[in-house]
């Protein structure tokens, strides 16, 4: 039987494995990156993270602002994390999942990482709802199918007609951050 967190605590530990640690572990390969002759960073997001489950219109523009850096993400990410624990979260304009803010904020942080890094590929993907050890085979999506988007965005030629950055995908084509 799995155990009950209530979504108090579990929003800090979504928030702080999912985008958190995706961000230190990017910052860590950022040095590494910039030796190489085809940089690219392939971020695993999800439709979770579809920038409408955010019922505020003010938060969606802050997410997708052209504008956005780092540091106002990860102060969103906080924010959303101190909402949910003072459980104001649903009056602030925030949505009842640290799953789906957290991959808002991975798709967001690929963004601004590919606007900060123009030289590398950076991009997103959702891979479907596979089925794996972590859902119990409850996925509908094959994992080998999951797999193949990101395969491709990693081996693309690194010819300048290829050359795909700041976007999201699913299954093989760049596709709207809205899921429209």
């Amino acid at each position: 039987k799995v155990s009950h967190i209530p979504f108090e605590q579990q929003a800090e530990i979504t928030i702080r494995t999912n985008f958190f640690g995706t961000l230190s572990l990017t910052r860590a390969m950022i040095p590494l990156l910039e030796k190489s002759s085809s940089p690219r960073i392939i971020n695993v997001a999800s439709s979770a993270g579809r920038l409408s489950i955010i019922p505020s219109e003010e938060r969606r523009k802050k997410f997708s602002s052209e504008q956005l850096t780092l540091n106002e993400l990860e102060e969103y990410m906080k924010e959303f994390v101190r909402d949910v624990q003072s459980g104001t979260h649903s009056h602030r304009g925030w949505p009842n999942t640290g799953y789906g803010v957290s991959k808002v904020g991975i798709i967001a942080m690929t963004k601004v990482l590919a606007r900060q890094h123009s030289n590398f590929m950076v991009n997103s993907v959702d891979p479907g709802y596979c089925s794996t050890d972590q859902n119990n085979n409850q996925g509908y999506v094959p994992a080998e199918r999951g797999a193949l988007t990101p395969f491709l965005l990693a081996t693309l030629s690194t010819n300048e007609n290829q050359f795909v950055t700041g976007q999201h995908f699913y299954e093989e084509r760049a596709i709207s951050w809205m899921y429209q």
